[in-house]
């Protein structure tokens, strides 16, 4: 048969020089030279053991970040995964200078340096806007809700009280059974099987016990009604798969190339009071204000859209919230004006309402009530309201911007802005998601949760850069960059 024969394996020899197994333009060399200049410039914030010259050496910041790096690049996040790698991937072999780093190094690493790799984080993106691959004008804000490493089944302070109470019945139960054997006059080799099997039995139910207890004092000093026994700082999230232990992760992209310029992990189920934080935290970290600020209603918090646009010149395109009255009221042709001299309202029928409480204030919103003085007899009370009283109307009392506000965004421009929102937004987390695939985070707890989207964030934004420009041109910005963080 003509086929292409294999060689003899006692004569396949690789390159004579480990620089010739990797390509002149493999993007391993770029990510070789950002992490170099990276902690080269700034040796004060990458320091990781290695301080005292006796005992076992240990790896340097520079090798672990780079590891971390490529294999979140490359969708291996797990840290067994990661030491195979180091000793059959070429180009980590050739990346990290045949340093083979064990799983308990690399997992020890990631979970105890949250700060470093925060500070990688915030200076490659630094460096994306110093090279004008993020120009900052427009900034989109989403929240992406994603799972924890929980089970979906969180724990009310009702559940755990009744499962402490079972534990406790079957150890009784359990201890009853261990005495019997112990007064037993003659022992055998079953009865010994018995006695440890009980033994372990009641080990691991007393170290539920304890694990649940933990849960119950995590519980009652949280303003949470669902706790997870595998990360008490995960919340209750409603997806697009049902309710699940999760965070709600607050991205910023930048429409010019899609960067991600904000990854913030949260626990708020919502993002309603989010928008003002995303807006400071951008500003704080790469010292963008945008022109343009896009989000979705789920933002629409009236009383931060006027805080950014008036004291920080800043165009937001959020859509205002319709609640279910108001829908109502327009369905049956109900609506309400103010009467700023005689300060009431009248409605469509030409009843008055009257003033009836001055700035009441619900949650973070200041309004004004008034209620229908003459409603008894009007012709469409069952439509409007159910109140013996009179029909009650709440106004914010920053109604007249709020006005203003949803006036402009039924404009055409706005619409459009609107619409290239899930354009610019949609499309980053969805790959990062893709990157992560279906279990999401491997580690617990918030601060632990943030150094994996930072590494997410980063690694996405390398691979955007390798789209948007050529080797030799990211090359030459990497070298001339200075990376000294300030």
């Amino acid at each position: 048969m003509h086929y292409k024969l294999p060689k003899n394996r006692g004569e396949i020899v690789l390159f004579p020089q480990v620089d010739l197994w990797i390509e002149s333009n493999n993007w391993v060399r770029l990510l070789d030279l950002i992490v170099d200049k990276l902690v080269s410039e700034n040796p004060e914030r990458f320091i990781y053991k290695g301080k005292h010259k006796k005992g076992c050496t240990s790896y340097s910041p520079a090798t672990m970040i780079k590891l971390l790096l490529y294999c979140y690049f490359n969708w291996i996040p797990g840290s067994r995964r990661m030491e195979k790698e180091s000793y059959r991937n070429l180009e980590l072999l050739w990346l990290l200078g045949d340093l083979h780093p064990d799983h308990w190094t690399i997992c020890q690493f990631r979970r105890e340096n949250k700060e470093m790799l925060r500070y990688a984080t915030i200076e490659f993106r630094k460096f994306l806007k110093e090279n004008e691959y993020i120009d900052g004008n427009t900034q989109a804000v989403d929240g992406c809700k994603m799972k924890a490493y929980a089970s979906p089944d969180m724990f009310t302070e009702e559940k755990i009280v009744n499962r402490i109470n079972k534990i406790e019945e079957q150890l009784d139960k359990f201890l009853n059974n261990a005495e019997e054997i112990d007064n037993l006059d003659s022992q055998i080799e079953s009865e010994a099987r018995e006695k440890k099997d009980l033994i372990k039995k009641v080990e691991k139910l007393q170290q539920e016990k304890l694990k649940l207890e933990k849960c119950q004092k995590q519980l009652k000093n949280s303003d949470k009604k669902y706790i997870s026994p595998n990360d008490y700082d995960a919340n209750l999230m409603k997806t697009r798969d049902g309710k699940k232990a999760g965070y709600n992760v607050q991205s910023g992209i930048d429409s010019k190339y899609k960067m991600v310029t904000l990854a913030e992990v949260t626990t708020e189920q919502t993002d309603i009071n989010l928008l003002e934080d995303c807006y400071t935290k951008l500003k704080e970290q790469l010292g963008i204000k945008p022109k343009k600020l896009l989000a979705d209603k789920g933002y629409a918090n009236t009383e931060q859209l006027k805080k950014i646009e008036k004291s920080r010149k800043t165009t937001c395109y959020v859509p205002l919230q319709k609640n279910k009255s108001k829908i109502k009221d327009q369905e049956n042709g109900i609506h309400f004006k103010h009467n700023k001299d005689d300060n009431d309202m009248t409605c469509s029928q030409g009843k008055r309402l009257k003033l009836i409480s001055r700035n009441y204030k619900q949650g973070n919103k200041i309004y004004n009530i008034y209620q229908g003085q003459e409603c008894t007899d009007c012709e469409i009370k069952t439509l409007c309201t159910k109140s013996e009283n009179g029909r009650r109307v709440k106004i914010n009392i920053n109604y007249k911007w709020i006005n203003g506000y949803a006036q402009r965004m039924l404009r055409e421009h706005a619409k459009k802005y609107v619409r290239q929102r899930k354009a610019i937004v949609e499309h980053p987390f969805g790959s990062i998601k893709l990157f992560m695939g279906k279990h999401c985070f491997i580690l617990t707890g918030k601060k632990k949760v943030q150094i994996e989207i930072d590494i997410y964030s980063t690694v996405y934004n390398i691979k955007r850069l390798l789209n948007v420009a050529s080797f030799n041109q990211i090359k030459e910005q990497i070298e001339k960059y200075n990376w000294k963080i300030a």
